[in-house]
């Protein structure tokens, strides 16, 4: 059905997933989400409201998504639901994750600590009557010196997966009981992977556009490798220089890179009224088969 869609939307997508160009990312506004039709933001991970206008936008997401590469989650993620919804989250103010307020959410690539990271993403904008700002950056814009751009292409890194696929995340949120987490393969991986996490590089693929991986607060130096801990602070002070702003209203799509950019979120101050800030993301990846062996959910797309 997503080859059903006006021309003019397949031919941008196309030249974006086959060049990458112009920006690593692009905004896509004016599609029809009636917010009055979506119901009150969610406040809590255990809501799950099911309502037509909701059924619709996670359509929108799969039908143009389509046109990139192929929907998946994670199975340590919300039990692989194949569509995740970023709301603030009561308790989570000071949180890395997606249902934070209070602090900065810090630039990253989605995922970056995973073999299987996706290749692009999609934010829907349900509601933000704050305009609270999504921060971008994308590689191609970066400065680096070549000295710090060779090391960064050498595996002498590593970043540890963030809170949202952890076992106890998952259990305290709801989003997995007891015996799922106590026996989820998922979790297993998710602790090998936090507790001895292999090296990788920064950078990878073409010298020339290279692809990123990079997230902050699960990024650790190595005080026995001082080059590599150069080269990897000169790259977030290089990529910070680069942030901007890009507000995600009711009907945008923000299309983004998820190997030659970063995204965030500025601060703000929930409500809990249900009228705070209320995006839908997707994952999608180049090529499915990557992953064979690795995926399990109804829907075979959650990637253990």
């Amino acid at each position: 059905m997503s080859h059903e869609l006006p021309r003019s939307l397949r031919r941008v997508l196309t030249d974006f997933r086959l060049s990458g160009a112009p920006h690593a990312g692009f905004l896509i506004s004016g599609l029809l989400i009636d917010e009055n039709a979506l119901g009150p933001t969610p406040t809590r991970y255990q809501e799950r409201p099911d309502r037509p206008e909701l059924r619709h936008a996670d359509a929108v997401l799969r039908l143009v998504g389509s046109l990139l590469g192929e929907p998946f989650s994670f199975s340590s993620q919300q039990r692989g639901r194949l569509i995740l919804d970023l709301y603030p989250v009561r308790g989570h103010e000071f949180d890395q994750l997606g249902s934070g307020s209070t602090a900065m959410l810090d630039w990253h690539t989605e995922d970056a600590f995973h073999p299987h990271r996706a290749d692009w993403m999609m934010l829907l904008g349900l509601r933000n009557h704050d305009a609270v700002a999504t921060t971008f950056a994308a590689m191609q814009d970066v400065e680096l010196s070549e000295e710090h751009r060779a090391v960064l292409f050498e595996k002498r890194f590593a970043i540890l997966p963030d809170q949202s696929h952890t076992k106890s995340f998952n259990q305290a949120t709801g989003a997995a009981d007891a015996t799922e987490a106590a026996h989820g393969e998922q979790f297993r991986r998710i602790d090998t992977m936090a507790n001895r996490p292999e090296p990788i590089a920064l950078l990878d693929g073409d010298p020339a556009a290279p692809w990123l991986r990079v997230d902050p607060p699960f990024m650790h130096s190595n005080p026995l490798d001082p080059l590599a801990a150069e080269a990897q602070d000169a790259l977030l002070a290089a990529i910070e220089a680069k942030l901007t702003d890009v507000t995600i209203g009711n009907g945008d799509l923000f299309v983004i890179d998820n190997k030659r950019a970063v995204h965030g979120r500025r601060p703000f101050a929930a409500r809990y009224d249900g009228t705070d800030r209320w995006l839908k993301r997707i994952n999608l990846t180049a090529d499915l088969r990557r992953s064979a062996g690795s995926r399990r959910g109804d829907h075979g797309r959650a990637v253990v």
